[in-house]
């Protein structure tokens, strides 16, 4: 009998907690008004779940844990329903300030598809299929 991995969650180590939510709420992910606590876990479309951690609350499981000096390698991406809503939450993002890092663009593998990067230097990126 093998093991069997019942669900899956994505934690995201943040500096700013207040501030990365927010950037997430943004997003329109149903980020809680209110938070309690360091760690607030949502639920993502599709059953899995967004984690956040505060540095404070992974040094203290991780004795000698320091954060990192840049971006990880992990990037979370986003799908949407059109093209038209990449462009669009491209620039809501961007207009509150946060950095676009790929302007949104027509790619050869048929989707409109564009990134963003969140509070911690996490790269996101938002597709749709286009036509």
């Amino acid at each position: 009998m093998g093991i069997s991995i019942t669900s899956t969650v994505i934690e995201s180590v943040t500096s700013d907690l207040a501030r990365s939510l927010s950037f997430y709420r943004l997003l329109g992910l149903a980020v809680p008004d209110d938070p309690d606590g360091p760690h607030v876990e949502i639920e993502l479309p599709g059953g899995n779940r967004l984690a956040f951690d505060t540095e404070e609350v992974i040094a203290g499981m991780h004795p000698g844990w320091t954060p990192p000096t840049s971006a990880g390698r992990v990037a979370l991406a986003f799908g949407l329903r059109s093209a038209a809503e990449v462009d669009e939450l491209f620039a809501r993002v961007t207009q509150a300030g946060y950095p676009g890092t790929l302007d949104p663009f027509d790619a050869p593998w048929g989707q409109r598809y564009a990134s963003v990067t969140d509070p911690d230097g996490t790269t996101v990126d938002l597709f749709a299929a286009l036509g």
